[in-house]
C-alpha cells in the first residue's frame, strides 16, 4: 500500500475500524476526498488475497484502532466485508416451460434440471 500523496499530512495505516459501533472491519486505511467530503478508504484483505475496498464518511466511524498488518489481516479473515448479503436480494425466479413445469431451480445442487 502507498500513502496518499495528495495530502500534506497523509493518513495511511493498518487498523481495525468500527462503523457506527456495530460493524468491525480491518484493513489498510487512507483518507480520500469524494463528493467534496473527506472519507476513509479501507482496503480489506480477503481470504483469496484480493482487496475489497469500502469508503466511509467520518460521521459513520465510531473508532479507528491502529495495529500491525498481521493483526489487521487476522481480524479481516474473521469478518465479511460484503456490502450486500445474499438474503437481502430478491429470490431468483425459477425458469418454467410453456406448460408451467419447472425446468431449472436456482437452489438445486449443481444447476441440475428438475422435473415437474
Amino acid at each position: 500500500m502507498t500513502e496518499n500523496a495528495a495530502s500534506p499530512n497523509p493518513f495511511a495505516t493498518w487498523c481495525v475500524v468500527e462503523i457506527m459501533g456495530r460493524i468491525r472491519l480491518a484493513g489498510f486505511a487512507t483518507e480520500e476526498t469524494h463528493l467534496g467530503q473527506s472519507m476513509l478508504r479501507l482496503d480489506i484483505p480477503g481470504p483469496d488475497g484480493e482487496l475489497r475496498t469500502r469508503w466511509f464518511g467520518g460521521g459513520a466511524i465510531y473508532s479507528i484502532s491502529p495495529c500491525s498488518e498481521e493483526l489487521a489481516r487476522m481480524v479481516a479473515s474473521n469478518v465479511d466485508p460484503a456490502p450486500v448479503k445474499r438474503w437481502e436480494l430478491p429470490a431468483p425466479e425459477r425458469a418454467r416451460s410453456d406448460d408451467g413445469d419447472t425446468l431449472w431451480d436456482p437452489h438445486a445442487e449443481d444447476d441440475e434440471l428438475v422435473g415437474p
